[in-house]
């Protein structure tokens, strides 16, 4: 009988040795982890996740699990893990967020911030990135920064290491409206300056009516020298047209959009209200009116912005133009000449593509396969995948890469 449970406790002990690999992740209020921290001696290591999110699942798979990771983690830090959607209401989230998944933060047991991360690791940065945090002294020199900052100072170089350096990794939601009370503060020679264009560039994604897109506006040809080819006016259309023409079917947005590019008295403010009305004539499906439309807009400002062809074209695509429904001869050669100045302007793997398909468009399926043969000799980038479906495309590489 002894025998017998000697061998089932060995048993036990050897199983649960096993099962007790990886990180053991505390589950509790963010008031039982200090709790706890401050009664095991330890640190504290949260990690920030969401479901969908394809990195967070590789490090709880990879990473998380692996022996010599739980070791050291366990030995050191009470581990929180947190669904930065799910569970939100969160304390720590009080106090801290996220700014991109995964994103890492060690914390002493009084809860102040050591060192935070985002992105994943291997197991050896993994565990070298917690030996660096604790020598950290993040903590300190936020609150340092976030001194002087409160006190009215607006510099650049406390720009560049408070709100980006600092305050970004763990109040990504209040950065926006440091940087705007920083614009406010310089002189028109100021705001024309690179490095304060570089700070602006973050607002191209979502237009406001403020002083930045004012600023992109006003200077535009102050800094598109600041880029390399056309991509400070491939940023600018984005903003000015895609940004817009992103609410057609909500009228007061769109009409809010379209009297703020007004208000900027912009040299280039014509063209692009001429381009977003072209857009909305296509994104309505009045293809005849478009097409006729995008043919003048085009002939009218193509010579100094040849990238113009490369976004109409995608616009074509996005817009319904590859439906069974589109059969027009004249507008698919039309398609056909817009897909080659986009390929002679940029060579890439993305223009070939819009070549081949508006000849495949055509049913000349010869022509689109020539071109398509060549696409190893371009370069990037190549068409988002996420237009497949636009253009009739399926993404077979899944079955067959999966496989290895």
């Amino acid at each position: 009988m002894k025998k017998s449970l000697a061998l089932l406790y060995f048993f036990i002990l050897t199983v649960g040795g096993v099962f007790a690999q990886g990180i053991e992740f505390f589950h509790g209020t963010y008031e039982e982890v200090l709790q706890k921290a401050r009664a095991e001696g330890k640190q504290i290591f949260v990690d920030v996740y969401t479901s969908w999110c394809g990195p967070c699942k590789m490090m709880a798979k990879n990473v998380f699990t692996r022996q010599d990771v739980g070791d050291y983690y366990n030995s050191k830090f009470v581990c929180l893990k947190l669904d930065a959607e799910k569970e939100s209401g969160h304390a720590f989230f009080q106090r801290y967020r996220a700014n991109g998944y995964p994103s890492f933060f060690w914390l002493d047991a009084q809860g102040n911030l050591l060192e935070t991360r985002t992105g994943s690791a291997s197991p050896e940065d993994f565990i070298r990135y917690a030996e660096e945090a604790v020598g950290s002294d993040f903590s300190v020199r936020l609150e340092a920064a976030r001194k002087r900052w409160e006190s009215g100072e607006r510099s650049l170089e406390l720009v560049e290491e408070y709100v980006i350096g600092l305050l970004r990794r763990v109040q990504p939601d209040q950065v926006k409206g440091c940087l705007l009370s920083y614009f406010s503060t310089l002189t028109e020679e100021q705001l024309q300056q690179k490095e304060n264009y570089s700070l602006m560039r973050g607002f191209m994604r979502f237009p406001e009516d403020n002083i930045v897109f004012h600023s992109l506006t006003q200077y535009a040809d102050i800094y598109q020298g600041y880029e390399k080819g056309n991509d400070f006016w491939v940023n600018m259309y984005r903003m000015m047209v895609r940004a817009g023409s992103a609410n057609i079917k909500e009228p007061e947005k769109y009409r809010a959009h379209i009297e703020m590019i007004r208000k900027t008295e912009s040299f280039y403010a014509p063209m692009y209200l001429e381009i977003l009305d072209m857009e909305r004539m296509l994104f309505e499906k009045n293809f005849k009116k478009g097409m006729a439309s995008l043919g003048k807009v085009a002939d009218k400002y193509s010579d100094k912005h040849p990238y113009l062809y490369g976004q109409f074209f995608y616009t074509l695509i996005i817009a319904g133009f590859f439906d069974d429904t589109v059969t027009d001869p004249e507008w698919i050669e039309q398609a056909i000449g817009i897909a080659g100045k986009a390929l002679e302007h940029t060579p890439c793997k993305e223009t070939l593509l819009y070549l081949a398909a508006a000849h495949a468009k055509k049913g000349n399926y010869k022509k689109a396969y020539e071109l398509m043969a060549s696409e190893p000799f371009f370069p990037a980038p190549v068409l988002s995948t996420a237009l497949y479906p636009h253009l009739h495309l399926q993404a077979i590489h899944r079955q067959y890469l999966d496989k290895k």
